[in-house]
């Protein structure tokens, strides 16, 4: 059963919409009546550049937790923005898109959402942009999203602006934002390495690893956090779920979920929690040798 093809579609991400207010993180949220006292001052504010959605990147660093912010519907459509005069596009984790800005407008651009059919107003608050969802939303965000200008990503669509090239970015930056470091392995005193690049030492048979990204609609792991150990030689991995708590990271296995048919039991289509756990504690800068 390991192999039955996914069925996938509406039905999962409006689930997943449903349940994202209780994740949105408390220092972000904002109460509607709020959002109209915002002033709005476009007179010589430079629009044009690379901005970041800091209700994900800027959140997910700070709270160390990447998949339950993956569930912010802005994120889908809107997690980089890329400004150039009249023109803008926007850069998801399922869809990209292109619109043309109305600069003249308290409402600089309408952005809509293939997945969810909802509207997105976005409006300028110097330093910051703002995206408000419509009010006539059927299912109502009262979360005001924050863009900054983030010249730091900009690499991100650079190049080439291909979907998965941006998401082999935003791997590469969790990478190292969250994981790189220095760490001892808890129970055997081994030292533990995730360095630049995603290379990897001290975990027997590995040799990488890389922080799942959550693009895209196909996902096994009930969204809990995710990274692979790779082994770049034989194309073997393992996936663990990873948890931080102040300088401590605890990985957990992931297994096959067992489902049962006909009185035995098979591989499930999803990935859940196994036994085997490996507490890693991070070491501080002036401790490494």
């Amino acid at each position: 059963m390991k192999n039955i093809i996914f069925i996938l579609g509406f039905t999962f991400l409006i689930a997943c919409n449903s349940s994202q207010e209780k994740f949105v993180s408390a220092s972000i949220k904002t109460d509607r009546s709020e959002t109209n006292n915002i002033r709005i001052d476009k007179h010589d504010f430079d629009l044009n550049g690379t901005w970041g959605l800091t209700n994900y990147f800027d959140t997910i660093i700070k709270n160390r937790e990447l998949a339950k912010y993956r569930l912010q519907t802005p994120t889908w459509f809107a997690i980089l923005l890329e400004i150039e005069n009249d023109s803008l596009r926007s850069y998801g984790s399922i869809n990209n898109d292109e619109y043309i800005i109305e600069k003249s407008n308290d409402t600089l651009i309408t952005l809509t959402s293939n997945i969810s059919g909802d509207k997105w107003y976005m409006r300028v608050s110097e330093p910051y942009l703002i995206l408000i969802q419509s009010p006539n939303s059927e299912r109502i965000d009262s979360t005001i999203y924050i863009f900054r200008k983030r010249n730091d990503l900009k690499y991100f669509i650079e190049e080439k602006k291909d979907f998965y090239i941006i998401g082999n970015s935003v791997t590469e930056y969790f990478n190292d934002r969250l994981f790189k470091g220095t760490y001892i392995n808890e129970e055997t005193k081994k030292e533990i390495i995730f360095g630049a690049n995603g290379q990897l030492t001290g975990i027997n048979g590995f040799d990488s690893y890389e922080v799942r990204n959550y693009f895209g609609t196909l996902h096994m792991h009930k969204n809990l956090d995710v990274v692979t150990f790779k082994n770049k030689q034989n194309n073997e991995s393992k996936q663990y779920n990873w948890v931080f708590s102040e300088d401590e990271l605890l990985l957990t296995e992931f297994v096959y979920e067992q489902v049962s048919y006909k009185g035995k039991y098979y591989d499930g289509d999803y990935l859940v929690l196994g036994k085997e756990r490996i507490r890693l504690m991070k070491m501080a800068e002036h401790n490494k040798k």
